[in-house]
């Protein structure tokens, strides 16, 4: 029981079952709304936090956010700043978010 406790979702608590990380999710996100906007993308890397007990697929680090509420959290970034990037990022990183969101 102690394992799935650990390797919950900070924000929606479930369980982490897709282990990206912010981290390498945020360089993916920030090359493709560099597109867009090149500041908007060096903006993304300062909502990154590290922490947690699972561990990325890719890089090792360890993580705490599923990719859904990574992703969720820059899609309202990007529709504050940006909404027509904020559309087309849905597109590429959607991980869900049209159906929760809609």
């Amino acid at each position: 029981m102690e394992l799935a406790t650990a390797n919950t979702c900070i924000e929606c608590d479930d369980i982490i079952t897709e282990p990206i990380c912010p981290e390498c999710l945020a360089h993916r996100m920030q090359e493709f709304v560099h597109y867009f906007d090149q500041k908007l993308a060096e903006e993304i890397e300062s909502l990154v936090v590290e922490d947690g007990e699972t561990s990325c697929i890719f890089c090792g680090k360890k993580m705490n956010l599923c990719a859904h509420c990574f992703s969720k959290e820059i899609y309202q970034f990007l529709q504050e700043k940006n909404p027509q990037a904020a559309e087309e990022f849905l597109g590429r990183f959607d991980f869900d978010l049209r159906r929760n969101m809609i």
